[in-house]
């Protein structure tokens, strides 16, 4: 398991024998469908999954075309470039879930992704070249009901949406809201749904044909607040087996595994340090293992919150110390402190040597692209995604048409 090589090497018919990745990433593509079938059996609202973050580190040319396979049309992406990643390798509905610069709108009508608009100019711009290219655009208003980031202000949707009613080349094809706090603070959430359905009311009559999709809920307002789903809910984290809060009487399923190899052990005596900056130093014998796993591949990397935040989190380690690294269920304190590519592990008492595989719990949407990605169905080894290439099990090049 876990077998490939670098560069042309990999699809080379005289490497019989490729070498093992150093650290790769499993992801079990079974678990990922029945998560979207408990998805769907909980809400009567479409499903439109979300593949920002090159799918939440999934890899998201590959989920694309798994899911498609699996009856989803439509995907949701943050960027233009996210958008092009997976029309590289399968055709497939794309929203952008965030207004394209206007550099980028020759591409947007190009490739008919339906743009979020959160300003007239966009509309003008977008019209003019869906006109110039003979075809017509779906686009979607974004309204900020109070997140505080992107849309446009509730008092504005009107005339944007007229905007769209009179372009002869677009249509207005939904309109979405964003929800900061589904997970924690439900009644502001409510607000939010109740200033955004007010709008419905108010959407000229020439934007309703053809029927115009409405969506609130994310993946804490799919299982918090079961009146948001409407015409369409956007699932990202929940279809990767992780819940903003647990999903009552539903037990997700795991996707997503980083894997690594130690590369090498040795013994060191009372006293010696260990790692930059000399910040641990060994009390008694200890046996070392060195993975190529550092903080430039994501280990321990979180997001900076509030200084109170950050507080709490460095006591909850210091009093209830966790280890990313493990084998089986064994953990493997990590000594010293973390490179850039390697981190060496505590294995006292460890009968693991050169070669053997532990997991390494990291954040998900950090790990880079630069890591192979190996992608399961039933248990059975189906592809190897690397360096934006595709590969059969045995190594040989090959494309995402009918694989799954």
């Amino acid at each position: 398991m876990a077998r490939g090589t670098a560069g042309t090497q990999l699809d080379s018919q005289a490497q019989k024998e490729p070498l093992e990745f150093s650290a790769w990433v499993e992801v079990d593509l079974s678990a990922l469908e029945r998560n979207l079938k408990e998805a769907d059996a909980r809400t009567t609202a479409a499903i439109l999954p979300i593949l920002k973050g090159d799918a939440y580190g999934h890899g998201a040319p590959v989920v694309a075309a798994f899911l498609k396979s699996r009856g989803c049309s439509a995907f949701g992406v943050s960027t233009v470039e996210e958008a092009l990643d997976i029309l590289h390798w399968t055709r497939a509905h794309i929203l952008l879930l965030t207004p394209p610069l206007p550099g980028q709108l020759p591409l947007v009508a190009q490739h008919k992704m339906t743009a979020t608009v959160t300003s007239p100019e966009t509309v003008f711009q977008l019209n003019r070249l869906a006109r110039m290219g003979r075809t017509h655009l779906s686009v979607q208003i974004k309204v900020d009901t109070g997140f505080g980031r992107l849309g446009v202000a509730p008092q504005d949707f009107v005339s944007l949406a007229e905007t769209i009613a009179n372009a002869s080349h677009l249509h207005l094809g939904g309109v979405f809201t964003h929800f900061p706090a589904a997970a924690s603070d439900r009644a502001f959430t409510r607000q939010q749904l109740k200033c955004f359905l007010a709008l419905k009311d108010t959407l000229p009559h020439a934007a309703v044909d053809p029927p115009v999709f409405w969506h609130a809920a994310n993946s804490a307002a799919f299982l918090t607040l079961p009146d948001s789903h409407l015409d369409l809910v956007r699932l990202g984290t929940l279809l990767y087996g992780q819940a903003p809060v647990p999903p009552l009487g539903w037990e997700l399923q795991e996707t997503w595994r980083f894997k690594a190899r130690i590369i090498q052990t040795r013994w060191l005596p009372p006293g010696h340090s260990v790692g930059y900056g000399r910040t641990y130093r060994t009390t008694r014998p200890t046996r070392i293992g060195v993975i190529p796993v550092g903080y430039a591949h994501g280990l321990e990397l979180e997001p900076a919150g509030s200084p109170l935040r950050q507080l709490k989190r460095a006591a909850a380690k210091a009093l209830f110390p966790r280890h990313p690294v493990v084998q089986e269920t064994t953990p493997l304190p990590i000594l010293g402190r973390i490179g850039m590519g390697l981190s060496c592990l505590d294995l006292t008492g460890s009968l693991l040597a050169v070669g053997d595989v532990v997991t390494v719990h990291m954040r998900r949407t950090v790990v880079g692209r630069q890591i192979p990605r190996f992608y399961y169905v039933q248990g059975e080894l189906r592809c190897i995604f690397w360096n934006n290439q595709l590969f059969s099990p045995q190594g040989k090049r090959i494309s995402l048409k009918g694989l799954f």
